[in-house]
Parts: C-alpha cells; sequence; structure tokens
C-alpha cells in the first residue's frame, strides 16, 4: 500500500512539473509574441538622433517620418477589407497576415541597414526615400499588428491576453535599452572646415555600434519573436468554437459601416440595425471621447513630429536620451496600472486636471520647437533639465489618462466605447501629425546649428 502511495504522489509531482513547465514556457512564447508588435518602428524613432545629421533633411526628418507613419494606418483597413471579403466569422486570414508581417518586419531593417543613408534627387531636392519608404514600410506592419496579433491571442485562454501585452510595453522598452546600450557618442565639436579655415564646422564622433548593428539588432529580435508565434500557433491549446471576445469584435470593427449616429438632447445613441439595443453616450462619456482625441493629436500626432526642432538645441544627448526615457513611460505605466489599478479610476476632476497639465506641459515643448534656434533656456545648463521633465510628463500623464480611459470604456460603453475609442486616437494621430507636417513645409520650424553664434537674449 505504502508503495502504491508512493507511485501516485511521484506521479502526481511529475505532472505539476510538467504543468508548471508547459506554463512558464507559454509565458515566455506569448511575452516574445507581443515584443515583434511596434518593435521596428520604436527603433527608428530612437535612431532619429543619429539619423538627422547624416541626411539631407536634418531636423525636418521627424515630421515627415511622423507623416509616412500615419499614413501607414491604411494597414488596417485593408485586414478590414479582407476579413469582410473572406467572412467576418473566419479568421482564416490571421496566421497568413502575421507571417507576411514578421517577413516584412524581419527583412525590412536588413534592407535598411544597408541603404538608410543613401539619398535620391526627387522632385527638385535630395531625399532620404530609401529611409522614408522602408519606414513607411515599418509602420504598416507594426500598424496592421494591431489587428490580426490580438484576434490571434483569442484563440488561447484569457490568462494569456495580460501576458502578451505585458510582451506589447516591452515592444518599446528594449529598443529603449539598445539605445542606452548603443550611446549617442561625443557631443559634437566645432572645428575649422579644410576648404575654408574661417568657417566652422560640425564634427560628429560614432556611438558605440552603428545605425547597421542597431538595425541588424532590431531583425533578429523580430526572428525570435517570429519563432515564438510559430511555437504558439503549433504548440499551445486553442480554445476552440469559443465566442468572440470584446477584444475581437473591438479591434475588426464589426458593424462599424452599419452604425448610425444620432443626437438626443445631451445624449448620442449609437443604432445598429442589427442590434435592437441602444447604447447611449452621456456626455461625460463624450467630454472623455474628446479628451482622447485631443491627447492623441499631441502624443501621437504632434510629439514625435517635433522631437528634433524642440531637443535637438540642447545637445545630441539630451535629444538620444529623452526620447529613450519617453519609451520607457508606456511600460512603466503599464506596471503600475497592474500593480495598483485603484490609482487608474476614473475621476472627472482628476482626467480634466490631468489634460490640463499634461496640454500645458507640451506647450513648453511646442514652444521650444517653435522658437527654435532660440529655445527658453538654451544656452543655459538648466534648459535641458526644464526640456527633458516636460518630455517626460507629457508621456506619463496622457499615457496614464489613455489607459484610465481605456478600461473606463470598457466598463461603461463596452464595445462600442473601446471602437470610438481607437477610430478617435487614429483620427488625432494623423490630425497631429498633418499640422505638424504643414508647418514645416511653411518654414515655420527652424534648425539651430552648432557652430553659429546667435543673438538670443
Amino acid at each position: 500500500m505504502e508503495d502504491n502511495k508512493k507511485q501516485v504522489v511521484i506521479i502526481t509531482e511529475e505532472k505539476q512539473s510538467k504543468s508548471k513547465s508547459k506554463k512558464i514556457f507559454g509565458y515566455v512564447l506569448f511575452i516574445l509574441f507581443g515584443i515583434g508588435t511596434w518593435l521596428n518602428l520604436n527603433g527608428i524613432w530612437i535612431e532619429l538622433p543619429l539619423l538627422i545629421p547624416e541626411l539631407s533633411e536634418g531636423w525636418g526628418l521627424s515630421p515627415q517620418l511622423g507623416m509616412a507613419s500615419n499614413i501607414a494606418n491604411v494597414g488596417p483597413l485593408i485586414i478590414a477589407l479582407i476579413r469582410h471579403l473572406i467572412g467576418g466569422e473566419s479568421s482564416a486570414y490571421e496566421v497568413p497576415s502575421i507571417c507576411v508581417i514578421f517577413l516584412v518586419g524581419i527583412t525590412v531593417p536588413i534592407i535598411l541597414s544597408f541603404t538608410w543613408f543613401k539619398q535620391v534627387f526627387f522632385l527638385g531636392t535630395t531625399r532620404s526615400l530609401y529611409l522614408l519608404v522602408l519606414g513607411f514600410f515599418l509602420a504598416l506592419v507594426n500598424c496592421t499588428s494591431s489587428v490580426t496579433y490580438l484576434p490571434f491571442v483569442n484563440r488561447f485562454n484569457k490568462k494569456w491576453l495580460n501576458i502578451y501585452f505585458a510582451g506589447e510595453s516591452l515592444s518599446s522598452l528594449i529598443p529603449a535599452i539598445l539605445g542606452l546600450l548603443q550611446g549617442v557618442g561625443q557631443e559634437a565639436k566645432c572645428i575649422p572646415s579644410p576648404t575654408n579655415h574661417s568657417i566652422m564646422i560640425e564634427q560628429h564622433f560614432p556611438a558605440r555600434f552603428s545605425v547597421q548593428v542597431y538595425l541588424i539588432c532590431l531583425s533578429i529580435i523580430m526572428c525570435i519573436s517570429f519563432v515564438a508565434f510559430l511555437l504558439l500557433w503549433r504548440t499551445q491549446p486553442q480554445e476552440k468554437n469559443q465566442k468572440k471576445s470584446q477584444a475581437e469584435q473591438i479591434i475588426a470593427g464589426e458593424n462599424a459601416q452599419d452604425s448610425l449616429l444620432t443626437v438626443n438632447n445631451n445624449d448620442v445613441i449609437v443604432k445598429s440595425p442589427n442590434d435592437n439595443n441602444e447604447e447611449k453616450f452621456s456626455m461625460e462619456t463624450i467630454i472623455y471621447l474628446l479628451i482622447i482625441l485631443w491627447t492623441s493629436i499631441l502624443l501621437i500626432g504632434c510629439i514625435p513630429s517635433i522631437n528634433s526642432y524642440s531637443l535637438n538645441p540642447y545637445g545630441a544627448s539630451t535629444f538620444h536620451y529623452v526620447l529613450i526615457l519617453c519609451q520607457c513611460c508606456y511600460p512603466l505605466v503599464s506596471l503600475i496600472s497592474t500593480l495598483r489599478p485603484q490609482l487608474f479610476q476614473v475621476s472627472k476632476i482628476g482626467i480634466i486636471l490631468s489634460t490640463i497639465s499634461g496640454t500645458l506641459a507640451f506647450s513648453y515643448i511646442f514652444i521650444t520647437a517653435w522658437r527654435s534656434p532660440c529655445s527658453p533656456f538654451v544656452d543655459e545648463a538648466m534648459g535641458k533639465y526644464i526640456v527633458a521633465v516636460m518630455w517626460v510628463l507629457v508621456y506619463l500623464i496622457f499615457y496614464y489618462e489613455r489607459i484610465a480611459l481605456g478600461n473606463y470604456f470598457n466598463e461603461t460603453s463596452g464595445h462600442r466605447g473601446l471602437f470610438w475609442y481607437g477610430l478617435l486616437t487614429q483620427a488625432g494621430a494623423f490630425t497631429g501629425a498633418v499640422i505638424i507636417f504643414t508647418l514645416n513645409s511653411l518654414g515655420k520650424f527652424n534648425e539651430r546649428a552648432l557652430c553659429e553664434k546667435y543673438s538670443c537674449s
């Protein structure tokens, strides 16, 4: 009897050990899969301080790249069209689409590593077409991943969703860590021109490793993420005949084309021909949706497009390390929301105050870009610290708002609230990018040359 009991105990322990190993394996796979979402595009933004001195666009590269990135939002529309053509209930498009996304995300950084510095004479001037076009394709696959990865994750147990989101947050943290390891080299210094000793020119020093090595590292990480996806697809148990989750419906935007918007006194009522129920948007919800639109204009549309004009006057190191700090803000806020969800309960006064605070911080950032080359405190030691604090505050405040309001819409408005949340996010991002691109085209932003004297008093 005792021998039988011992055998039962041993078998039970072996099963528990195998179950634990499978769970750990699942954690690793879902995290690695999530890392492949926005890795490449975040990596390009991190490299801007090293790209700008080498390219003809100079500081104007940021608004051009921002515009190309937002045009790439056509990707989700293509996936929505494919889904509609093959039937809304089918998930047959997911795996092939994800494979294409990974193949592009792996090959484009390698191509870009050998071509990012090449210039093409186009429309009367020299342009970095290789970088802009390939950057567009990286943004295209990253945007498209939003509408393919989540439905794929929905095939599995719901417990894996938060693990996937943890991996997604690392898609901004990992390029930032790579950027820290790379460094930006020594601060540029002024030396006499070889052809005219009376003219001073900038001399830039290389980073610890080149842009080419950085981009190849991104490609290798994407390869690892792709392998994780293949293992998930082939080895992890999937829940069949599962009712379509709310997250998948949101991403797919089901019945969005059939929705009718009407106004009734202080409420907006969204009706669907396939749904006899009415879901009311209260004035409070409308205000929160407008806040999402506003924060998207500033955070996703404007901020990336003016980073060079706002930060470069304070030095290449300030530019480089502030961008890295900002990339760390989303993972930090996501971690806090997981550990202390009570801090993200929506309060009308709190949301309004945080919006005002974030807008004021953005205003200072915009002023530093608008007044370049004579940005505020540009010749004083405290100047770079003030602008760095403002940048980090904007990211922390607006990411806090976006997470808090995302939870609010999920709880109060469900599918429709989150659908409008996503729609206004993309609309705001595109609007902000167009505004900055237009202002830059009109010559409203100016560079600050290191070796020139300015009367900024």
